[in-house]
């Protein structure tokens, strides 16, 4: 079996891992590809180092980006050069891609995750995935069961299965939380309140800000991404008077190590599909905070944390102090392991190309 995964970049984010992980963890992992519609490898290597041991399986057709009819060619190329039998679009824009490639060579299956389906309040963006579901064979699968159900209410389109994300739990585990906070420079005795996700609009990280304003001076925000707004965050770090007590650690390289180093983790995004930074986190053994956006809630019960309304910002300092008592260690972790291990997730895909093709 040959698998081109096709996604729209290769910058760290929890779509990129989840189709790279994919990717490793699929027992046709030697035969198949990971295709990066915008990029290129040197930069996809400088910003995501561990991509170096997959390197023989990584493309890039530093797409522009406006939509290029020469891509999909680019596209049909590389089928036909790996000989690809399934091709497996992340998002909307690999999935436009790959159904245009799919009409050109029509025994390749097209599989597409769904991971948020927020992008459909765009007219344009509902027209088209509606427009390619009658002129292609997508077999639609979403990564929770409230994606799926949001999907199907904005584009009256069914999905085909619903396979929850999965993690590397075996790379997810906690290490020593004083060693891993000298690793990434953070004081030794605090509590720091944790969150990993691109600092970009609706990821919430002004309200946690905000909220680090009503808390004791002995708790820090350490925030791990990069992202465009962060002159911004700094800024209102400032007028806060926070500066002592926020961190900005940029991409963290090995993840583990900052879970490890916080005590609890927070995301308090607008809209999510199911994040993989909280099943990381809980791997780690984290409570978490987080709002009941997306399917964070068909992973998140009270013993491993606290949901909120994104709308209940006022309601974050009070959550954060709560989780932060919460027993952290083996039972959230065994609960993450329970749900979201990577190898059920791979073999659920495995077993879905297999029944595609045969």
């Amino acid at each position: 079996m040959r698998v081109l995964h096709l996604v729209q970049h290769l910058k760290i984010g929890g779509l990129e891992k989840m189709a790279v992980t994919l990717m490793q963890k699929s027992c046709f992992a030697e035969n198949s590809v990971v295709v990066a519609l915008q990029g290129s490898k040197v930069d996809a290597l400088a910003g995501w180092p561990q991509l170096k041991e997959m390197e023989a399986h990584l493309v890039f057709l530093d797409k522009k980006p406006k939509f290029e009819l020469a891509v999909v060619e680019k596209l049909v190329a590389i089928i036909d050069e790996h000989e690809i039998e399934v091709i497996h679009s992340h998002h909307i824009g690999p999935m436009l891609y790959a159904s245009l490639a799919c009409l050109k060579r029509k025994k390749v299956k097209h599989v597409s995750t769904i991971h948020d389906a927020w992008y459909l309040n765009n007219f344009k963006q509902r027209l088209i995935t509606k427009l390619l579901n009658k002129i292609c064979a997508i077999h639609w699968v979403a990564d929770a069961q409230v994606v799926a159900d949001d999907f199907t209410e904005r584009t009256s389109i069914t999905t085909n299965d619903t396979i929850l994300n999965g993690i590397d739990c075996t790379q997810f585990a906690a290490i020593n939380m004083e060693h891993a906070r000298y690793q990434l420079g953070l004081p030794k005795f605090i509590k720091i309140v944790g969150c990993a996700a691109r600092l970009e609009p609706g990821k919430g990280h002004k309200a946690l800000i905000t909220s680090m304003k009503e808390l004791p001076d002995d708790y820090h925000l350490a925030l791990a991404g990069d992202g465009s707004l962060k002159a911004e965050l700094h800024a209102h770090i400032i007028s806060l008077g926070l500066e002592e007590r926020v961190h900005f650690l940029g991409n963290v390289q090995n993840m583990q190590v900052f879970y490890s180093a916080i005590n609890v983790f927070c995301l308090f995004s607008e809209r999510e599909g199911l994040p993989l930074s909280i099943l990381e986190a809980m791997a780690c053994g984290l409570p978490i905070v987080a709002t009941d956006v997306g399917g964070i809630h068909e992973v998140l019960t009270p013993k491993q944390g606290i949901l909120l309304s994104p709308t209940a910002q006022s309601g974050l300092p009070f959550a954060l102090t709560k989780a932060i008592k919460l027993d952290r260690g083996q039972s959230i972790r065994a609960h993450a392991i329970a749900i979201a291990d990577v190898t059920q997730m791979s073999s659920q895909y495995d077993q879905l190309y297999k029944g595609l093709t045969a």
